[in-house]
């Protein structure tokens, strides 16, 4: 199969919106959190969706490829849902329906455990993000475009990370509501471009 510049587009899109994203997440985190605790929080999230996807590429998606066309349906209407999911909690946070950034900071849950919550749930979303095209057969032009947005991200973060740290300290709805949108865009590709 050729390299398709489309489908990298795409993937590129996708993923680096979601790892830029991401970039962000993780700065709030440590100014909620903790270094720390977002530390322990990103490594056990990360080896618990690394799990899912060795078990995947063993497993399932030698049999999932019969069934890619759902695959990436399932996926684009996840990403969908929790997009419009994170656009409506930032309208209910600005109408002051639900607390802000503050409620993760409950006395209930350990800075730890919201930590892995949190990461694990934007790890997902790489996640539903990846496999799809992997499925589709893009697996190419998904790492390529993978490395890139991991690139990008990371080269973001350097240079204007520290300075955005107390900008973006109280702003987690607001970055959500970024990523909401980006979600259900890349949703919408996947979820019926991709078929």
């Amino acid at each position: 199969m050729a390299f398709d510049l489309i489908i990298f587009a795409t993937a590129l899109y996708a993923l680096t919106s979601e790892t830029v994203e991401d970039s962000f997440m993780l700065i709030i985190f440590q100014v909620s959190f903790g270094k720390k605790s977002v530390l322990y929080g990103l490594v056990a999230a990360s080896i618990a969706i690394a799990s899912i996807m060795v078990i995947l590429v063993i497993y399932g998606i030698p049999n999932l490829e019969s069934y890619s066309d759902y695959v990436a349906a399932v996926s684009g209407l996840f990403l969908i849902s929790l997009g419009v999911y994170w656009i409506i909690k930032f309208f209910l946070a600005r109408k002051r329906a639900i607390k802000k950034e503050s409620e993760f900071e409950q006395k209930t849950v350990t800075k730890s455990v919201a930590s892995f919550t949190m990461v694990s749930v934007e790890l997902l979303e790489i996640l539903a993000l990846l496999v799809p095209f992997i499925l589709t057969g893009y697996v190419i032009e998904t790492s390529i475009a993978m490395i890139v947005s991991i690139l990008i991200s990371i080269a973001l973060m350097i240079t204007i990370g520290r300075k955005l740290r107390s900008k973006l300290e109280n702003k987690l709805t607001q970055v959500k509501l970024f990523a909401g949108f980006a979600l259900i865009l890349s949703g919408s590709i996947i979820g019926f471009d991709l078929l």
